[in-house]
Formats: structure tokens, C-alpha cells, sequence
């Protein structure tokens, strides 16, 4: 390319390479050619594709339609009715405003316009192909404006052998729809593939309808909906967590006054604010609308129209982060728990009943310090106790149990259990503080003392019978009962609820319990501890720019820095929850997330969450019975997030219904 001459391109070819930017497949021009319908004011609009739209594809609405006048200039290059002056592009408000999709469209495809302004007699028709006019005449058409494209990249072979295959193509202009459904509620849209209807939107302006379009009845009960305002944006929509959550970003559905949009920043502020109720490599699902003023957005970055700047990266983030979670806190998004939540002061009367504690193992020596306070079950001593008021909800026939006066009871030799587990383990405490595993007696079937029946969750353990008498009921449920029938693997806690079999992870239960009880303990603890050596950390010139940016909230997160030299910082204060050894990697990892402004600051946590999943009890160790009610009676008297600090959900659930239909004692 030495000493070569500079010449000016032909139309044809900027035409061509204008559309590359545009029109990079069926998807993106259907995508221009219906925010042109939608800016036209259309209430219905058609989308009609074969073969993925490599074939044909139409456009349809019932808009304002297109002026004899201006049938012509609506195929030129950058002519718009949309804006006049320069000035206009700091408030676009309209979807369409750069004035080259048709232009771009039609120089790579074959096209066919039929347009009919409201109240005149007759429309015209317009063919275009290779961005060449070659007919205008009149015809007979209704209202509105039809766009008909065929051979898309005919005289572009090289792009067109890029393309996908039919069914990839479909699912890209399917996954395009499902977004301009959701992003106008008022427009009813009808989506065509091959002759058949994929979706149909009622455009009656509810945001449930347009939904409900897409994803169904099911999806929708499942979501939260979300109503607030902060930092001059406003937030309206439904985000998805748990069950709904999906295996990628593309349910993520951002809308910016009423623009359909792709975002990393908002996309990271929804995953931070669900991070504790969507499972680690799923990603919750959404449909938000943010309103805020046109200026505060730049929408002219691509031609494509995708990407969108905001003024004020961080407000935006902290404010559609900080709106979503306090949605998420206010909904309960289990479908028992909520019931269970309610409490209300009830006498009952006075009745004798048989309690049922079980004992545990014996530990060869005694758990740390540390250990106990981290666990919130303790061992059952070897004699009578009183019944902890904690536990007075639950009996084994379903009923409401009052709180108990302690009673003496003279100590009996237990019976000994037929059940010897494969794997004997010690309880969690004795395992912790480096006790080891004893091997279990050998049990004697022929000398098996006569006893009474042992529930599942007592067979494993040895038991003791107390007979009580019954005081003031404190409190008791107002919705059915809950009866716990037993442990699964040691694992799994049994509880029937009302018509309903639900299944509760120890593991995860205690995880969320421990979760919130450190959180409590630490929210009190100072930010930020002293380092007895201050470290010197080299950065990069990215990531010192990167901490003078964000001085101030890296000191609320606990980092004490200073500038020390050439792109070094002197650490002299680390983070409490974090500690010395993890503290420079968690630094550099800050930085190098804010340097892309797609990423939160450390806080306690991440450190947090690994204390309560090391400390809780695991799956597979066997508790004793009074254990097993302390764990459901706190998670209901606390009312917790019904997930893990993982994600992973506390209980699942199967209806009475779903079970006869399994045994067929029904007909689904």
C-alpha cells in the first residue's frame, strides 16, 4: 500500500458499508423498520419472516403512513423527519433519529413499500432495490405503512455467507421481539415465523399483559415488582430471582424511556442486588423501565442504537441497585413461609401431653469456644429439661404445643435402636474441634428392649419420655400447621404444611441463619482495623486513576490508602472483615473492576457468607430431634430470605395434588 493514491469511495459501496453497521442481519432491520412504525404512532404492529428472514420479511402498522412528498428522501442517506439541528441529539425522543436504516436496507436488499396516509383515498407503492428507486405509483392499500424486504444481502455475498441458519436467524428476531413487546405495552404487536404465530400482544398498556405475552401466566406470579424513585430516576417494573432465574443475560430487559437498551452497568447492579437469592451461574431475570430526562443520556453512540451513556454512571447504579434490593426485602418469595410469618397472640386450654426429646451422642470431648458461639444448636444435656418456648409450635400430631414448666423425671435406660447407619458421624460441634470418629457398638437385635415407635428423626438417636404439664400459650400459628415427619439423608427436614410436602435443607437453613446473626455482630464492628507494617502496592496507571476516582468510597469500605511514590499506594488500613492476607488481592481486584465501572466495592459480605457456609451444619450430619425443631422454629420466628447466602433456595415443596397425580389417584 506504499505511495497509494486517495479516492473517493462509489455510492453503492458507502452505501454497503454503512449497512454492515446497521444491517448486520434480518434482526437489525426488522429492529429499525418497527421503531420507525412506533415513532409513526402505530397501536398495531406485524413482523412476517421466512425462513428466518433471509428469504423475506414484512413490516406492518397501522401508523401516520408516509407523505407522496417524502417517498422519495425516505430512502436517502441521513434524512429524518426526527431531528433539525445539532442541538436535538442531547434530547432524542424519539427511537429512530440518524436517518440511515432505510437507506442502509434498501442498498442491500430488495424492497417494497406500500404506505397510506390517514383520510386519503388511496396509497402509494414504492420498489427499491440495491438503494436504487426503479417505480412510484399509486395503489390500494390501508392506512398505515407496509414494508416488504426480500433477498437481504443479495448483492453482498461475502456478508451473507455470515449469516446464521434459518432457525438461528428465527431465534434472533424472536429474542428482538420479546423486547419491542416489552418495551411498549401500549402496541399490540403480532409476530409471524414461517406461517405460524409466535407472539401476540394485547397492547392494552399494562406492563402484566406484555409480560404474560412472553413469558406466560407462571412466570409472572413468581415476579417481584418494583415501584420507586432515587436520584432523580425512576424505576417501575418486575425482576425474577429463584426459580425464574436463567442460565444467561438475555432475559436481563432494561427499557430507557422507552427505548430497549443493553447496559453492563445496569446489568451489574440487578446481579448485585439478587446475588443472594439467584444461585451461583444463573442470572436473575427482569423488565424494568427507567424514566429520567433525556439529557442525563447520550443514545447516539452507535448506529445500532444498543449502547447507551449515562451522565452519571454511578448514581444510576447505585440507584437502580439500591431500588431493586429494597423491592427483593420487601417481597417474602416463599410460597409457605409467608403464612407461617403470621403470628398472633391465642389462649388455648390447658391439656396433658407426651413430649418426645431426643438425645445426643456422646462427643469424646468438648467442642472450642469459637465453634459453640457459631452454632445456634446446642446439645441436648443427658437428663429431663424444660421445653425451650422456641419449640412450643410443634408437635408430632401437626397440633399447636404451649410453652412448659420443667418436671423431673427419673432416668431410664433407653431403648436401643434397629437402625445402624452406614457412615456413623460425630455431631457438627465434636467434629470441629478434632474429636475423632469412634467406631459405633454393635447392636444386639434378640436383646432390643420393648419401646414405643420411633419417628424418623428420632430412630438414629437415642430417646427419653417425659411427661409434662402444660402452661400459658405465649403465641400460635394462625394458618395450618406445621408437623415435622423426619430427616431424608440426613439431609432433607420433612415438614407437612397445610396440603403440602415441603422439604428443607439443614445445610442451607443454618447457612442463612449464621449469615444473618455474623451480619448483626459486625454491623457494629468499625470498618476499617490498623496494619502494625504499612504494605506499598504498585499499580497500574489504569488503577491508581482508578483510586483517585474513588477515594471516598474506598475509605467507607475500610481501606486507609496514600499516595507512595510513582502508582503506589501505601496500605496502612485494610477492611476488618478481611484481614491482612486477603487484603492487597481484594485491592487490586476493586480497582481493576472500577476501572471498568462495571463492579461494587468489598464489603464485609463475601467474607461473611464463607464464615456462615464453614460454620453451618452440613449435609449428611445427623441432628438430634431438638435440633431439627430449632432450625425451622428459627427460620420462621426470624423470617429470613428464603435462600441460602448462595442462592440456593431453603425449601421446596410438592402439593398434596402433585402427589396423587404421581400415584395416579387422579387424572391430570
Amino acid at each position: 500500500m506504499k505511495n497509494a493514491r486517495i479516492y473517493q469511495l462509489p455510492p453503492e459501496v458507502i452505501g454497503q458499508i454503512a449497512a454492515g453497521e446497521v444491517v448486520e442481519r434480518p434482526a437489525a432491520a426488522i429492529k429499525e423498520l418497527v421503531e420507525n412504525s412506533m415513532d409513526a404512532g402505530a397501536t398495531a404492529i406485524t413482523v412476517d419472516i421466512k425462513e428466518g428472514g433471509l428469504a423475506s420479511f414484512r413490516v406492518t402498522d397501522n401508523g401516520s403512513g408516509i407523505a407522496f412528498d417524502d417517498l422519495r428522501l425516505a430512502f436517502a442517506r441521513h434524512a429524518t423527519s426526527k431531528i433539525r439541528t445539532a442541538e436535538d441529539l442531547f434530547g432524542v425522543r424519539s427511537l429512530g433519529f440518524r436517518g440511515e436504516a432505510l437507506a442502509s436496507i434498501s442498498a442491500v436488499s430488495k424492497v417494497t413499500c406500500l404506505t397510506r396516509q390517514k383520510g386519503q383515498p388511496s396509497g402509494y407503492s414504492v420498489k427499491n432495490e440495491g438503494g436504487v428507486i426503479l417505480d412510484i405509483r399509486e395503489a390500494a392499500c390501508p392506512e398505515g405503512t407496509s414494508f416488504t424486504v426480500k433477498e437481504l444481502f443479495y448483492n453482498a455475498p461475502v456478508r451473507r455467507k455470515f449469516l446464521k441458519k434459518p432457525g438461528g436467524e428465527t431465534a434472533a428476531v424472536s429474542e428482538l421481539m420479546a423486547r419491542l413487546i416489552l418495551s411498549n405495552p401500549s402496541v399490540s404487536f403480532r409476530f409471524m415465523a414461517d406461517g405460524k404465530q409466535v407472539y401476540f400482544s394485547a397492547g392494552d398498556g399494562k406492563t402484566e399483559s406484555a409480560i404474560m405475552a412472553v413469558y406466560g401466566t407462571s412466570t409472572l406470579k413468581q415476579l417481584v415488582k418494583v415501584d420507586a424513585n432515587m436520584n432523580g430516576i425512576m424505576l417501575q417494573g418486575y425482576v425474577g430471582v429463584g426459580d425464574v432465574a436463567r442460565g444467561n443475560r438475555s432475559h436481563e430487559h432494561f427499557f430507557l424511556n422507552g427505548r430497549t437498551m443493553k447496559s453492563p452497568i445496569l446489568s451489574a447492579a440487578l446481579e448485585t442486588a439478587c446475588r443472594q437469592r439467584v444461585t451461583i451461574g444463573r442470572f436473575p431475570m427482569c423488565v424494568l423501565y427507567l424514566t429520567m430526562p433525556y439529557e442525563n443520556a447520550d443514545v447516539n453512540v452507535h448506529p445500532n442504537k444498543w449502547e447507551v451513556r449515562f451522565a452519571d454512571e454511578k448514581s444510576v447504579r447505585t440507584a437502580v441497585e439500591t431500588m431493586v434490593f429494597e423491592a427483593l426485602e420487601k417481597t417474602n418469595l416463599s410460597p409457605m413461609i409467608p403464612s407461617l410469618y403470621q403470628e398472633k397472640e391465642q389462649p388455648a386450654s390447658p391439656r396433658p401431653i407426651l413430649v418426645r426429646d431426643t438425645l445426643p451422642q456422646q462427643s469424646p470431648s468438648l467442642p472450642s469456644q469459637e465453634v459453640k458461639k457459631s452454632l445456634p444448636i446446642q446439645p441436648a444435656p443427658q437428663t429431663a429439661k424444660p421445653i425451650p418456648a422456641s419449640l412450643s409450635a410443634f408437635s408430632e400430631d401437626g397440633a399447636s404445643m404451649p410453652s412448659f414448666k420443667p418436671q423431673q423425671v427419673q432416668e431410664k435406660e433407653p431403648p436401643v435402636s434397629s437402625f445402624v447407619p452406614a457412615r456413623p458421624q460425630l455431631p457438627f460441634a465434636a467434629r470441629e474441634s478434632g474429636a475423632s470418629l469412634l467406631p459405633p457398638k454393635p447392636v444386639k437385635l434378640n436383646e432390643q428392649k420393648k419401646a414405643e415407635p420411633l419417628t424418623p428423626v428420632m430412630a438414629a438417636e437415642n430417646v427419653e419420655f417425659a411427661q409434662v404439664e402444660e402452661a400459658a400459650v405465649a403465641k400460635q400459628f394462625t394458618g395450618p400447621q406445621v408437623r415435622i415427619i423426619g430427616v431424608a439423608f440426613n439431609t432433607y427436614i420433612l415438614m407437612e404444611y397445610g396440603d403440602l410436602l415441603v422439604l428443607c435443607d439443614q445445610h442451607a437453613v443454618h447457612e442463612r441463619l449464621l449469615y444473618e446473626r455474623f451480619m448483626r455482630e459486625t454491623a457494629s464492628a468499625p470498618a476499617s482495623q490498623s496494619m502494625l507494617i504499612p504494605m506499598a502496592v504498585k499499580l497500574s496507571k489504569q488503577e491508581y486513576a482508578a483510586w483517585e476516582e474513588n477515594k471516598e468510597a474506598l475509605e467507607n469500605a475500610g481501606f486507609d490508602l496514600a499516595p507512595f511514590g510513582d502508582d503506589t499506594l501505601q496500605m496502612r488500613g485494610v477492611p476488618i472483615v478481611l484481614g491482612q492476607p486477603q487484603a492487597e488481592k481484594c485491592l487490586l481486584e476493586a480497582l481493576d473492576s472500577l476501572s471498568g465501572g462495571n463492579a461494587s466495592l468489598p464489603d464485609r459480605t463475601s467474607r461473611v457468607i464463607q464464615m456462615a457456609c464453614k460454620h453451618a451444619v452440613k449435609g449428611g450430619e445427623r441432628l438430634p430431634e431438638a435440633s431439627v425443631k430449632q432450625l425451622i422454629q428459627d427460620v420462621l420466628d426470624q423470617k429470613v430470605t428464603p435462600t441460602c447466602p448462595h442462592g440456593r433456595p431453603l425449601m421446596v415443596q410438592l402439593s398434596h395434588t402433585e402427589l396423587d397425580k404421581r400415584f395416579r389417584r387422579i387424572q391430570s
